[in-house]
């Protein structure tokens, strides 16, 4: 009974589709454990298909191909098989895996991809003088129509895989099976598990050794009935694409198209699911019975479910348009122009990407980095991402930048207030890339390399793989990171809506303030004297020399579950509405510090805000996601603490500086 069926090839080959058409929906993504390295497993006819991250070699070094390397390790060759995939217009190069694999004797079929295009190139491959010399079924396919599939599945079904010839033992007839297999794995095991990278021993010949060989292995397998001409569209596209100065337009353009479409494409959905939530809210509270249930209900667990579903309408489109540009192979162009200058903070091409997609939301952006080779350069963009100016920080921006500049403050054509948020967004993001290349310092990879950028050729993208892609990424994060969400949006729900005071007290407090006063907000003093009030109340000394007071403290505090509850929670503190923005505003400019008299909300204090917010870690989504992607809490703890620092330093000077 076969246990295991592992998709194994170099990268871009097609393997994704592969695992589509195999699983269709009945797949689930999580990570190794351990690393971030993403997982892939679905079911097919009752076997068990693992979609492997690609590798060019069994001598490869980086995160995720040091992950199959081990996969590949653990095969047993009596209950697991292997369906090799490999590109059918770059067969040479995929058949260095294949010689490998070869070696270690496990059971394979072959599956050489893109057979349309190998049609449309003039290029003819004799799948039977290849299957002689081998001696393992061999299947020519298109994963992207499904051409060629039901012999994949046939053999599958039959279980008909085979060990193929082993490679050393065609060019060195001395050694036998066994010792080749044995020599071959303690080789791998050595270099998986030491920290030198070494080269391929002599017994196996080296890399470059091999692909000599391969090349004369294959080279009456493999004829072209015409002209090179595969390569004519994509090098003409490349030569605009890559260009210095044009591609660069167009890369800055296509970021540019790419957040304003998770903009303008999510804005309509997330108010949707923002007012169907409210809605919710609103009736559980109002209909069900007891009242304690209702109160549960409509302020804490159906906001807590809505501040995880909320984000999908961003986290979908992201990935629809990541995965449009990494199927068309733009992706890997828009890496190779950004690699020149991120290299100077040590980065990569592949961060690009995820950096750029901060500015819209750090939760996507953060499940992104998996593309990263690096583990350090993955582990930078994971902690410094969150300091890309993300759209949760423009409602407490606009308010504070509101605060300090007057409606007609221009400053020659240009309105000041645009220029500030400018400034605040350029903050961020150099802010980033100076901490990333401080964590690249002194976090080392212990196998470092030369960044190596496949440059695939131009493709129409898959949909079926885009939308199952997404899919995948959205359930990861709805299961994975929203469990954690849920508990948190609970756990500030009691804080915020129980008091350590009686009822009876409660209700001198709000009968003393209607003796002084028409009106009163209720919630307003109940949340005074909640815990998250006593909590605000706790942390004003530590808070004070920032220029905030206990009432800022508890929007500091509520906040940490997102950073536009700020706008909200000062709302409520201050006995406002939130349906007229000018009005929190001008609620704020009346604001008074009762030992000066001065405005509590003056420049310095206004100051002091906008860098506490760019730089402190105020969202336990991103917490949530930064564990998940670690593999645990030593890293989002690092995270927390660091930024708090930083915004507490940075609040402090400002605040001592413009007061």
């Amino acid at each position: 009974m076969v246990s295991r069926i592992l998709l194994v090839g170099n990268p871009n080959v097609g393997k994704s589709s592969l695992f589509n058409l195999l699983t269709g929906i009945r797949q689930k993504t999580g990570n190794y454990d351990g690393v971030t390295v993403e997982k892939k497993e679905g079911k097919f006819k009752g076997n068990l298909i693992i979609d492997l991250p690609g590798l060019s070699s069994l001598w490869s070094d980086g995160l995720d191909e040091r992950v199959s390397i081990r996969q590949i390790l653990e095969i047993n060759p009596e209950k697991d098989r292997v369906v090799f995939v490999a590109d059918g217009l770059k067969l040479q190069h995929n058949m260095l895996l294949f010689s490998q694999l070869a070696d270690m004797q496990v059971p394979v079929t072959m599956a050489i991809n893109f057979r349309d295009e190998l049609k449309n190139q003039g290029i003819q491959i004799d799948i039977r003088k290849l299957q002689n010399k081998i001696s393992c079924p061999i299947v020519l396919l298109n994963s992207r129509t499904g051409e060629g599939f039901d012999e994949l599945k046939s053999i599958i079904e039959e279980d008909r895989f085979r060990a193929p010839n082993a490679f050393i033992r065609t060019q060195y007839e001395e050694f036998q099976d066994d010792v080749i297999v044995n020599t071959f794995i303690e080789n791998v095991k050595k270099h998986i598990n030491t920290d030198v990278i070494e080269t391929e021993p002599e017994i196996q010949g080296d890399l470059e050794s091999r692909n000599h060989k391969l090349g004369n292995f294959l080279n009456d397998i493999i004829t072209r009935t015409s002209t090179k001409k595969e390569d004519l569209i994509t090098d003409r596209l490349d030569s605009i694409l890559l260009h210095p100065f044009y591609g660069s337009l167009i890369f800055i353009a296509t970021l540019f198209l790419v957040f304003q479409a998770l903009f303008t494409f999510s804005a309509y959905p997330m108010d949707m699911i923002d007012q169907a939530m409210g809605s919710l809210s609103t009736w559980a509270s109002e209909t069900v019975k007891p009242n304690w249930l209702a109160d549960l209900l409509g302020n804490g667990l159906i906001p807590g479910i809505g501040g995880i579903i909320i984000f999908i309408p961003q986290i979908a489109i992201l990935f629809i348009l990541m995965g449009i540009l990494e199927s068309t192979g733009y992706l890997s162009r828009i890496a190779y122009l950004s690699d020149k200058w991120l290299k100077k903070f040590g980065l990569s091409g592949s961060s690009v990407m995820p950096l750029m997609s901060g500015v819209a939301c750090a939760i996507p952006a953060i499940m992104a980095v998996k593309r990263i080779k690096s583990e350090r350069e993955r582990l930078a963009a994971i902690l410094v991402t969150p300091f890309m100016t993300c759209s949760a920080r423009l409602p407490v921006y606009t308010i504070l930048i509101a605060l300090i500049f007057p409606e007609d403050s221009f400053f020659w054509i240009f309105n000041v207030k645009g220029l500030a948020l400018l400034f605040m967004y350029l903050l961020g993001t150099f802010t980033a890339l100076f901490a990333a290349w401080l964590i690249t310092q002194f976090k080392k990879d212990s196998h470092e390399g030369i960044w190596i950028m496949e440059m695939p050729r131009y493709r129409l993208p898959h949909w079926k793989n885009v939308f199952l892609e997404t899919l995948n990424k959205t359930k990861s994060f709805v299961f994975g990171a929203g469990k954690i969400i849920l508990i948190f949006s609970l756990i500030l729900w009691v804080l915020s809506t129980n008091s350590p005071k009686s009822e009876a007290f409660l209700q001198e407090q709000i009968n003393t303030e209607l003796s002084q006063a028409q009106t009163v907000d209720e919630a307003s003093i109940r949340l005074e004297y909640s815990y998250a009030g006593y909590m605000g109340k706790f942390i004003e000394p530590v808070i004070k020399p920032l220029g905030y007071d206990w009432k800022i403290g508890i929007a500091l505090i509520s906040s940490f579950a997102a950073r536009e509850v700020f706008v909200g929670t000062i709302s409520t503190i201050y006995s406002i509405g939130t349906d007229e923005e000018s009005s929190v505003i001008q609620r704020l400019k009346n604001e008074k510090n009762p030992e000066t008299n001065a405005s509590r909300y003056n420049l310095a204090t206004c100051i002091s805000l906008l860098l506490f917010y760019a730089f402190a870690m105020q969202c336990m989504s991103t917490l949530a996601i930064v564990k998940r992607e670690t593999g645990g809490w030593k890293w989002p703890i690092i995270q927390f603490v660091g930024m708090m620092i930083l915004a507490y330093v940075a609040s402090l000077v400002a605040f001592q500086v413009f007061s």
